[in-house]
């Protein structure tokens, strides 16, 4: 039996993806850094699978957008809006490179050599693109032509940002024989893979728990803005009572939880401990996730 969403469970799980490189992350992460510094009071940890939070994110998400009218009336508007569907797309990435998807193989930095690898038939395509650019101008052709000799990959580093960076400067001249600017954004795939393999590293989270602690404020932060997002669409859909029930029914009382005393590790002495956090409660009511049809 096929399971099909509709049309509109698919743009939201599309407008919530996760993020597909650790640049795209990071640049969530920095959007979203001064609200969350905002509305995270105290940093809780799950307490149900992360992928049933996501569903229920996400299907509030599409009540959001079906009443959109009623809750821009009460001031919930378009930049609410932004920052709820960027926290979801938080939390799906979050999930899956630091936390189940790591343990469990859905996500894995590759090998220096597959990194190597995928590079190759990007490498090939700019090389034609520029022996036809350059037919007259062959010093700058063979500037394209470089291969990894060491393979080693501060080598694909150092070859890939080249490669870049000549793209950049003969952009023009390249695209008159037929380079699209998803060539482009493929170059800049490989080499932010290639600069950060170790995405803890790119991240700046020096080991596993760190990688929880983010996870887990990401999570704590998007949570809240559903909360949020709930009792606006509440306060506007009072007199219209299937959208009202249909707020009314979404819940995150299972969510969250409360980090049990000293199941963290001590901070080392030469590391700074976290802030200490203030409680916040999260809204109560009966769990609904997106059921496809």
């Amino acid at each position: 039996m096929t399971i099909e969403l509709s049309a509109p469970q698919l743009a939201v799980v599309h407008e919530t993806r996760e993020a597909a490189t650790p640049a795209e992350f990071q640049g969530l992460l920095d959007g979203a850094g001064p609200e969350m510094d905002r509305v995270v009071r105290e940093v809780l940890e799950p307490s149900q699978p992360i992928g049933t939070t996501l569903v229920e994110l996400r299907d509030l998400s599409l009540t959001v957008s079906t009443y959109e009218a009623q809750l821009a009336a009460v001031n919930y508007g378009p930049a609410r809006r932004a920052f709820f569907r960027d926290a979801i797309r938080l939390v799906a990435t979050a999930d899956l490179w630091l936390g189940e998807g790591t343990r469990s193989g859905a996500f894995r930095g590759r090998t220096v050599s597959e990194i190597i690898e995928a590079s190759r038939p990007w490498r090939l395509r700019l090389k034609a693109y520029a022996a036809q650019a350059f037919a007259f101008e062959p010093e700058i052709a063979d500037l394209f032509a470089d291969v990894s000799s060491t393979g080693t990959l501060e080598e694909e580093k150092r070859d890939l940002k080249t490669l870049n960076d000549l793209v950049k400067q003969h952009g023009p001249r390249l695209a008159e024989v037929g380079m699209k600017s998803d060539v482009i954004a493929k170059g800049q795939a490989l080499l932010d893979e290639a600069s950060g393999r170790d995405l803890r590293g790119v991240l700046g989270v020096r080991n596993q728990d760190e990688a929880l602690i983010l996870r887990n404020r990401i999570i704590t932060y998007a949570t809240l803005l559903g909360a949020e997002a709930r009792a606006a669409g509440i306060n506007g859909c009072f007199d219209d009572a299937e959208g009202r029930r249909r707020f009314e029914a979404t819940s995150f009382s299972n969510a969250l939880r409360r980090l049990r005393p000293g199941r963290r590790k001590s901070p080392a002495a030469n590391e700074t401990p976290a802030p200490a956090a203030i409680a916040t409660d999260v809204t109560n009511g009966r769990a609904n996730g997106i059921t496809p049809r």
